[in-house]
């Protein structure tokens, strides 16, 4: 009942190593965001309900081709694969992104409160992880258990460390913050995914 939320013994090298890998992403997203005018990586884009920024961008992208290399290289999956690992996580980040950003929008005005945060982030949170466990179950022919249970429910629950963003001026140390344990908190519950068992052969 509890496969794929509890870790297993074995799994413990592989959730370090994903959480610190997790944990990397977050900080290198964080970084494209802050220093996207200087590298000329900035851009915008707002029509038919869609808001395209780097924030909503970038760490989806750069935590699916960290993870993507690795599925590849320790888990064999296809370079085809990997690729669309880096879509699904691309698109799954962006999505999430426009849930929070609707609810703080639509339900607080637009207010950055903690609490607006906290309530975004939550709900964002399921949505992203949700929807990168049903592609990720589709792209790598995982079981379901394994990345739908433990993945869904800690990106759910760390949703709520959106609330960080609040502490200060827009995308400083609170959203260095939240990305980094954010993604590194995720990063860790696709440990079972490294198991030689934990998925089916990819063609």
């Amino acid at each position: 009942m509890l496969e794929g939320i509890l870790p297993r013994p074995g799994d413990r090298a592989n959730m370090a190593m994903l959480g610190m890998l997790g944990m990397l992403s977050g900080a290198a997203s964080w970084a494209l965001i802050d220093f996207s005018d200087q590298m000329n990586l900035n851009f915008q884009f707002e029509g038919l309900g869609l808001l395209l920024l780097p924030i909503g961008v970038y760490p989806g992208l750069v935590f699916g081709l960290i993870v993507g290399a690795l599925l590849h290289f320790r888990a064999k999956a296809t370079w085809l694969r990997a690729a669309g690992y880096v879509f699904a996580a691309g698109l799954s980040y962006a999505g999430a992104f426009h849930v929070a950003f609707y609810i703080v929008a639509n339900g607080f005005s637009g207010e950055e409160t903690f609490l607006a945060y906290l309530v975004g982030g939550i709900p964002a949170g399921l949505a992203g992880s949700l929807l990168l466990g049903l592609l990720t179950k589709a792209l790598l022919r995982a079981p379901g258990r394994l990345v739908l249970r433990g993945p869904v429910a800690i990106g759910t629950a760390a949703g709520a460390l959106l609330g960080f963003a609040s502490f200060d001026s827009h995308n400083g140390w609170g959203f260095l913050t939240f990305f980094v344990l954010w993604q590194g908190a995720y990063g860790a519950s696709l440990a079972p995914l490294l198991r030689g068992n934990g998925r089916s052969p990819a063609p």
